[in-house]
């Protein structure tokens, strides 16, 4: 399958990869398991001799679309709120479930739901804060996969950690945690394959964090509501903005008053719909949008459909999660990111 292509003909000209610098990829999946196998340096190892398969290392601004050649997992169809997330399973087992909806039937359009969060937000720990450097912690799956020949994905879960002055001087480690994988036969393909029982946990490299090139441009966020929309690329579809949203918010520290800036621009764009209450991946409540992703319109040939899932919190209209469905012609989970901290230090590392 020709992943990278697939991923270029289903958002056409508007791939938010477009003019975004990329830092340097950790590690292949290959590469971190043989290296916890053999308890090795941190050298390359060389393809595995005995099977035939692809690596694909995708930077953040793509990570969303990584594996749109892959398949899914069925359609959740609950009407009811789940009260608590879905414990950790074992590293060799872990097959990936959408986020349940609270409405996922007949839903309606979100833009009454999203002026009302906007209206009663209240402030986040991040708006009382202060220190030197903006801080994000985020984990997410989807960004470092493993692709077979036949179509069979892996891909590890993985945390990172940035810190960013008001100059646009960032920098930044990722940890490499469970492998996870978005179907069972991805799953029963891989365990077949590898050891993935020694992949355990990947450290960032020693050193500390490193930089990345510096951004100016995108340093800080705009304090005027046009040139927000402009960011968040509001003359796309829907599912072009759901993921502009979740790349402002992995970038930067989003004040009060610019949250409902967003959540106000997003009740304004036709294509989003009210999905109510969800507990996202870290177990948090929150309130869900989706808006579908559909191929160019000069490719109908294409008969990939996607998704996109936006989680704000309840009460402070933060973007928590973001989650990428595949629909069609299969349906499963492709990417998702956890918004798990976003604050102020004065400490780097």
């Amino acid at each position: 399958m020709h992943t990278q292509q697939q991923v270029r003909d289903l958002l056409g000209p508007a791939d938010p990869a477009r003019g975004v610098v990329v830092p340097p990829a950790p590690l292949s999946a290959h590469d971190v398991i043989v290296r916890a196998e053999t308890y090795t340096s941190p050298t390359p190892v060389p393809p595995h001799p005995r099977t035939s398969r692809r690596t694909l290392l995708v930077g953040a601004a793509v990570a969303a679309g990584a594996v749109a050649s892959a398949g899914l997992v069925p359609a959740l169809r609950h009407a009811t709120v789940p009260t608590r997330s879905t414990p950790p399973q074992p590293v060799d087992g872990t097959v990936l479930q959408p986020v349940t909806y609270e409405i996922a039937t007949n839903a309606g359009p979100a833009g009454p739901h999203l002026r009302a969060l906007a209206r009663r937000a209240t402030d986040a720990p991040l708006d009382r804060a202060a220190g030197r450097y903006a801080y994000h912690q985020v984990k997410s799956w989807g960004g470092m996969v493993q692709e077979s020949p036949e179509g069979y994905v892996a891909s590890f879960v993985q945390e990172r950690r940035s810190w960013a002055t008001p100059d646009g001087r960032r920098w930044s480690d990722t940890t490499v945690l469970d492998l996870e994988f978005p179907d069972a036969a991805s799953r029963d393909y891989w365990t077949k394959q590898l050891s993935v029982h020694a992949a355990g946990r990947a450290t960032p490299p020693a050193g500390g964090p490193v930089e990345e090139p510096r951004d100016p441009d995108g340093a800080r966020l705009p304090t005027d509501r046009a040139a927000l929309a402009r960011l968040l690329r509001t003359d796309q579809p829907a599912g072009d903005v759901a993921k502009a949203v979740y790349d402002l918010y992995v970038r930067h520290l989003v004040p009060r008053r610019t949250r409902a800036d967003i959540l106000t621009t997003l009740a304004g764009k036709p294509g989003f719909v009210w999905r109510g209450r969800v507990v996202d991946r870290a177990g948090r409540r929150g309130l869900a949008v989706t808006a579908d992703l559909t191929p160019p319109a000069d490719r109908p040939q294409n008969q990939q459909r996607a998704q996109m899932l936006l989680v704000f919190d309840p009460s402070t209209g933060e973007l928590l999660a973001h989650e990428y469905l595949e629909l069609a012609p299969q349906h499963r989970v492709l990417h998702y990111g956890l918004l798990l901290q976003a604050s102020r230090t004065d400490t780097l590392g």
